[in-house]
């Protein structure tokens, strides 16, 4: 499935995301990526992620959110260095805590 620049993928319970999650299509991607979800995704794969910024950030916190709404942990893997940058900024990098940094 895709979502405007954004490409979607699931492996069992794990989502894959290739492209860019930004502004321009954020609240789409939400939408998407919320619904599925509820089918027990535990984690988001950024290692494909090319564009992100500050909505990527509110929709990766709003996922865990809802996650942890639902009774289930959601773990983020390979997000990348900006991003995790922008989490520092803002003060809710302890809320990627569970998550694994991207190769370098």
């Amino acid at each position: 499935m895709s979502v405007a620049g954004l490409e979607v993928s699931v492996d069992g319970d794990v989502l894959r995301l290739a492209g860019r999650l930004d502004f321009g299509n954020a609240a789409a991607a939400y939408r998407t990526i919320g619904a599925r979800l509820a089918a027990g995704i535990a984690r988001i794969d950024l290692s494909a992620l090319g564009q992100a910024d500050s909505a990527t950030l509110a929709c990766l916190l709003a996922w865990r959110a809802q996650s942890e709404h639902a009774g289930r942990a959601l773990v983020f893997s390979a997000v990348p260095e900006s991003l995790r940058a922008l989490a520092q900024v803002s003060g809710v990098d302890v809320l990627l805590r569970d998550a694994t940094p991207a190769a370098v």
